[in-house]
């Protein structure tokens, strides 16, 4: 996998991804392997620590287990402490994952090159096979340091990546609305989500055009990892394939080539709602069944993908 991507998953997780029919997550970089050094300076737990400190460019980066009732009353929290010249400027607790030692970690980087300092990325881990990593990022603003929630995302909460090499990161994984939206976890594919954060605030790069060619490298990984003798056939395969063409242009084409594909006379369909909500609740005038391919733009459109 050498596309210009990063990931590093958890045991548990990366015992799920080699069964897999596709790779869930964005691939490595060419220079790096599953037990390289990270790219940014990390906190870094040796056996048997409940906290580890990291520190750059004057900012010191503290994560530890600590109980804290308000958050949850029955495991340690593990936390974020920022401190600049000896002074906490920052403190967040992140989610527990029920484990002892910290399923947690803190980098220090370049994320939003519109104030005068770096930024400190927390990843903090729930637990469970498929989910999730919760991603704040710590930076200063003109109101103080703030903690900004980026999101949960599937893995194992490594996002960091400088796509195009101009010295600031971003936030790189993919779009979690895939994942079971047609078929299991291990049969779905889906398409690159790309954020960051601009004084406080969360802000959305997927579409900017300076990454197409992250999309593209990223369709084409999709189609190198595609099992031949299911691509026609896997629901999941096939929607995630469709999105991550249309970020790359080709929404349309895959689209037209899904349905010339697609066997209509085996699909029953299934009953949808057409508001995009959960069919259980949906109300009677609002469901249809539906095959494959409509049910499929229904959702892309739904979900910002539209061909």
């Amino acid at each position: 996998m050498t596309l210009g991507l990063n990931v590093r998953v958890r045991p548990l997780l990366a015992a799920l991804l080699a069964v897999a029919t596709i790779l869930m997550a964005p691939p490595l970089r060419a220079e790096e392997d599953e037990t390289a050094a990270p790219a940014y300076p990390t906190t870094d737990f040796s056996d048997g620590a409940t906290e580890a400190t990291i520190t750059d460019s004057g900012i010191t980066a503290r994560v530890f287990q600590e109980m804290r009732p308000k958050v949850n009353s029955d495991f340690a929290v593990p936390v974020l402490q920022v401190t600049i010249d000896g002074g906490i400027v920052l403190d967040y607790a992140g989610v527990a994952s029920g484990m002892d030692m910290p399923a947690a970690s803190a980098s220090i980087a370049e994320i939003d090159p519109t104030n005068d300092t770096k930024e400190v990325y927390f990843s903090s881990y729930s637990g469970g096979a498929h989910c999730c990593s919760e991603v704040v990022i710590g930076e200063k603003t003109d109101k103080g340091w703030v903690a900004v929630n980026v999101g949960s995302f599937d893995g194992d909460g490594d996002y960091l990546q400088d796509l195009d090499n101009d010295g600031v990161a971003e936030i790189v994984t993919v779009d979690n609305a895939f994942l079971y939206a047609f078929d299991c976890y291990a049969c779905s594919a889906a398409p690159l989500v790309i954020k960051t954060v601009r004084n406080g605030k969360l802000v959305d790069l997927t579409n900017e055009p300076r990454f197409q060619k992250n999309h593209r490298d990223w369709l084409k990984q999709l189609e190198d990892d595609a099992d031949p003798a299911t691509r026609w056939t896997s629901p999941g395969f096939l929607a995630g394939w469709v999105a991550a063409s249309v970020r790359a242009g080709e929404g349309q084409k895959a689209f037209d080539a899904l349905v010339q594909h697609w066997n209509l006379a085996t699909d029953k369909g299934e009953e949808t709602c057409l508001t995009g909500g959960d069919i259980d609740s949906c109300p009677a005038r609002d469901r249809k069944v539906l095959k494959f391919p409509d049910r499929l733009k229904l959702f892309l459109n739904q979900n910002g993908y539209p061909l």
